[in-house]
């Protein structure tokens, strides 16, 4: 009960905040490298550095967390979805790296699939972000866009399966199959991180209903 007559500190709502607008747009960046199947280096040189101005982002998250003595919700609460929220950037970026590294001879249309349920993933997670600082009053909200995440996470892991099942079908370079599917796994990674952040996200809001 202390918890609620003291000041409020949006300066961790605020990071959350900044951190999943640097998703949106390293999501939405990575479709677009799919989609067009060109211009590798610029694509993967735009993400890493929404991922470096992420990295940033998490230090001074942490940094406020440290030196605070009030906190909105539970300390290691904040830790875990500070750095899940960084996971999923992490992920998008490790994509990105392999895509310019592999350079496969066509994207499959189960990997541009992938990409896309990924830009909604976030998009979702970025709403929730914005709901969290009046999370008692955006519950019902949140807790939709939660159940989205998961819906869609659950859509990427059929994706990814029935891209591997395409690969070892219609794929006989042994080598092209090895480079899609880690693309392919590596896509669904981030949209695995997503549900967890949604997991950490539905565990505060009970927590402080």
């Amino acid at each position: 009960m202390f918890r609620f007559f003291l000041p409020k500190d949006d300066v961790i709502f605020d990071k959350f905040k900044e951190i999943s607008i640097l998703l949106v747009q390293a999501a939405h960046r990575l479709k677009s490298m799919v989609d067009e199947g060109g211009s590798y280096e610029t694509h993967a040189r735009e993400i890493k550095a929404l991922e470096r101005r992420s990295d940033t982002l998490v230090h001074a998250t942490l940094q406020h967390l440290f030196k605070t003595f009030i906190t909105p919700f539970d300390r290691q609460d904040i830790l875990r979805l500070t750095k899940k929220l960084d996971d999923i950037l992490d992920l998008t970026e490790g994509t990105s790296t392999r895509i310019e590294l592999y350079r496969p001879k066509q994207m499959m249309q189960e990997a541009r699939d992938l990409a896309g349920i990924l830009v909604i993933c976030v998009e979702r997670i970025d709403k929730m972000m914005g709901l969290l600082n009046r999370m008692k009053k955006n519950s019902n909200e949140i807790s939709d866009l939660a159940v989205d995440v998961h819906h869609f996470e659950t859509e990427a892991d059929d994706k990814r399966r029935q891209g591997i099942a395409h690969l070892f079908r219609e794929e006989e370079d042994a080598k092209e199959v090895i480079k899609v599917r880690s693309i392919l796994e590596h896509i669904e990674r981030a949209t695995d991180a997503c549900a967890r952040v949604a997991d950490i996200i539905e565990g505060i809001i009970i927590e402080n209903s």
